[in-house]
């Protein structure tokens, strides 16, 4: 048995926010940049492509908004209503659309590296060949710039290159949206309820889709090769010829028994709204030995009880679940996540827990206080004659009674 360092697993955590940045911008320049921008899109005499590059807009009611080929590299349109705007070939490199509400708004062949779009409403929205590829620093120096800027522009620009990371959409609601053709390589999109989105082709290498909602999804011919799909819904989704070598790809939940199909839906939806919706998974007692359980998410589910012997539990998302005097003889659980478990009087004996977490939670990080209050795993009474555990972390796991024979 040995003890290792916390490794990197994308888990779906949310990026820190960005500042609000300078002053909003003044009303009546807005109206005359959007006016000669009319005019540029237009063909018209006077018309000029509208720079709000580093400008603040936030919070501001812009339905139908019509910025092609906008330059907005790192404007600031968080929780701004942008009900069908146009931003088609629009250069928002680095803009934080944080809450914005894109309904039914066009993103066509936009430029959104880098860009802020956790919690952002995206449904019925048109991304077609979007690109959310990671940003480059020599790009950053480039776009957000302006002959004119002003102080806070110029420091709030220098905020953004040192802090600048792929684009976040965790969160997001992307229902029904189109991202046909898109350049999506290790965008954070956990958490995203991508319910019947269009990704045909999309260019999606090391995405991280954990506990994202793909029910009814198209992935034809999406290249998903090394993408983290910890915990995803897959119901009815489309994988035809679609690349997912070296992915995390959790058990399709239509290939287990109807029973559980309902109750994981429910206990997904649980989970991402932070238990204001659906229903906690309660498989106390059940019978799923040998089940293919793999890459699901079963955080706080309670299991207390359950024949798991032999059940396939790789890659499983299962932070805070209650094991309490589970059979999980034989089962495999290499790589899976049982930080805070409690996995009290469990039957584990020859069970594999290679590279698998067993660390304690931070119960005030989760709250976002400031203090300190660890909630470790719980092995306690818990018999592992024969496990396999090598590289398992097990640092500060409660093990009174435990048999590591």
């Amino acid at each position: 048995m040995t003890t290792t360092t916390n490794k990197n697993d994308q888990d779906g955590e949310p990026h820190p926010r960005r500042k609000s940045g300078p002053p909003k911008l003044n009303p009546q320049v807005f109206v005359e940049i959007l006016k000669k921008h009319r005019w540029f899109v237009q063909g018209r005499a006077g018309g000029e492509r509208a720079n709000l590059t580093l400008s603040n807009l936030s919070g501001l009611k812009l339905n139908n908004l019509q910025l092609q080929s906008g330059l907005m590299s790192g404007a600031n349109l968080s929780h701004c209503v942008l009900h069908g705007a146009d931003f088609s070939f629009a250069d928002l490199f680095a803009a934080n659309l944080a809450e914005a509400d894109l309904t039914g708004a066009i993103l066509k062949r936009a430029d959104l590296r880098g860009a802020v779009l956790h919690g952002a409403i995206l449904n019925n929205a048109d991304l077609t060949g979007v690109d959310l590829r990671p940003r480059a620093l020599v790009d950053a120096a480039v776009k957000l710039r302006r002959s004119d800027m002003n102080e806070d522009e110029i420091k709030r620009a220098q905020e953004i290159k040192a802090s600048i990371s792929n684009a976040d959409l965790v969160g997001a609601s992307m229902a029904d949206a189109v991202l046909k053709d898109s350049q999506l390589t290790s965008a954070d999109m956990s958490r995203t309820d991508l319910t019947n989105a269009n990704m045909t082709s999309a260019l999606m290498k090391d995405v991280n889709l954990a506990s994202a909602n793909l029910t009814g999804a198209n992935l034809t011919g999406a290249k998903l090769s090394g993408a983290n799909l910890r915990g995803a819904i897959m119901v009815n989704c489309t994988i035809f010829n679609t690349d997912l070598r070296n992915a995390i790809v959790p058990t399709l939940i239509e290939d287990l028994p109807l029973n559980m199909q309902k109750m994981l839906r429910e206990h997904n939806t649980w989970i991402n709204s932070t238990g204001k919706r659906g229903t906690r998974a309660d498989l106390g007692g059940a019978d799923l030995e040998g089940l293919m359980l793999s890459g699901i998410n079963l955080s706080g589910a309670n299991l207390k009880d359950a024949n798991l012997k032999g059940a396939n539990l790789s890659d499983t998302l299962m932070l805070f679940a209650d094991f309490s005097g589970c059979n999980l003889e034989g089962a495999k659980l290499d790589r899976a996540d049982l930080d805070g478990a409690t996995l009290k009087g469990a039957r584990m004996a020859g069970a594999s827990l290679r590279d698998a977490n067993l660390r304690p939670v931070d119960l005030y990080r989760l709250r976002g206080a400031g203090d300190s209050e660890l909630w470790p795993t719980n092995l306690s009474e818990a018999d592992l004659t024969g496990a396999m555990l090598a590289g398992a972390d097990l640092r500060s796991v409660r093990y009174k009674g435990a048999r590591f024979k």
